[in-house]
């Protein structure tokens, strides 16, 4: 029998208000400069000047889309070597050819426990050559599950040799699990990330007040991504209204709160481009506010925060984050290929197909009462071959 608790987190909409509340003086340091189609603010110390959106290329393929998004100022590419085995740089190098000056590339290199210096340095001379440039500006260690994988001291002495090399600038992790507060504290305590990249979104405070305020005193960059918190908007009722978008309010928020210097967005479209554009160019409001509220309420028991705290209840150790992360990409990202792919290459023992027959041992350990058998019984179905 399902249970949910008939309850709504409320210290998602405290975070909401609060974030409002701010927005005047976030806002009003970036008044002063020059209206233009884009903003743009300092990335930490790294004297990088960036976008307030910048590109997100995982699943991208169409240089031309980003050739107008260097033209309307969007001039911060997020990559990495990973993204479709490479394809996505790919895409990025045929328009550097001609518009390196144009863009800041922040591209990723994989490093676990076991990942060794020279794997680190292929790695970069790899996306060197797919990208047609001969500098990086910034590289970053991608997609950190444990803090633990930043004692590697791999990452730290390929940087330090590829920096000497004249290869790459600055230094950067990026993480979206359940750890984002313990891997960004021993990030930090390594003295040696210059710029964070991380989920954050209005319904989950992934990173704690007291957590900033240490990224804030070593003056690190920060670029935020997975605003939409599951773009599950055309699941909702009259959402949009006053012809505002759930990426405009989403975006609006992110730039709403001083700690962040840039939101990483997905851009499909010329269209996409232009709704970034105007969203950049207004301050969130009561339409955004009263847009996200609706949002948070209708999907609170629905969307999954990927925080792994359902996990250690199953005895078959499904991997119910990666699982619902790709069940999220094949549904509203309509990256369907992509997402059984990656479903493919989690070992069979870990995958849903043990929920089909199991009474439900995570029924009462999601703490926001999801359905989470449900959920991975879903994903099943959909991402099997």
């Amino acid at each position: 029998m399902s249970y949910r608790k008939n309850t709504l987190n409320r210290r998602s909409f405290v975070q909401l208000g609060a974030s409002a509340g701010l927005t005047a003086g976030a806002m009003n340091a970036f008044s002063e400069a020059k209206k233009t189609t884009m903003k743009y603010r300092e990335l930490g110390q790294t004297k990088l000047k960036v976008s307030e959106v910048s590109l997100g290329t995982y699943g991208f393929n169409n240089s031309g889309l980003l050739e107008e998004a260097l033209d309307k100022g969007i001039n911060l590419i997020n990559t990495c070597a990973a993204y479709q085995n490479g394809t996505a740089e790919e895409a990025i190098g045929k328009v550097m050819k001609t518009r390196r000056k144009d863009a800041i590339i922040f591209t990723g290199w994989i490093c676990n426990p076991r990942t060794k210096k020279a794997d680190l340095l292929k790695s970069l001379d790899n996306s060197l050559k797919r990208l047609n440039t001969d500098y990086i500006d910034i590289i970053k260690t991608h997609n950190i599950d444990d803090p633990t994988w930043l004692d590697n001291d791999a990452q730290y002495e390929a940087f330090d040799e590829a920096k000497k090399a004249g290869k790459v600038g600055h230094l950067g992790l990026s993480c979206h699990g359940g750890n984002i507060d313990k891997i960004i504290l021993k990030g930090l305590s390594k003295k040696a990330f210059e710029v964070l990249q991380f989920k954050y979104n209005f319904m989950e405070q992934t990173v704690r007040d007291e957590v900033f305020a240490e990224i804030r005193k070593q003056k690190v960059g920060v670029i935020v991504f997975k605003s939409q918190a599951g773009k599950r908007e055309n699941e909702i009722k009259d959402i949009e209204q006053k012809g505002l978008s759930h990426n405009q309010a989403t975006v609006r928020w992110s730039l709403s709160d001083p700690n962040i210097d840039s939101v990483c967005v997905t851009i499909n479209t010329f269209a996409d481009i232009r709704e970034f554009q105007e969203a950049v160019m207004k301050k969130f409001g009561s339409a955004e506010d009263a847009h996200l509220r609706k949002y948070a309420q209708a999907v609170e028991h629905e969307y999954c925060r990927y925080c792994s705290t359902c996990e250690p209840s199953c005895p078959h150790g499904v991997s119910v984050a990666d699982i619902m992360r790709y069940s999220m990409y094949f549904k509203y990202y309509k990256m369907e290929k992509e997402a059984m792919q990656l479903y493919a290459q989690v070992p069979a023992e870990k995958r849903a197909s043990a929920c089909l027959d199991c009474p439900g041992h995570c029924l009462n350990a999601c703490p926001h009462q999801r359905l989470v058998k449900d959920g991975l019984i879903e994903a099943e179905k959909l991402l099997v071959c």
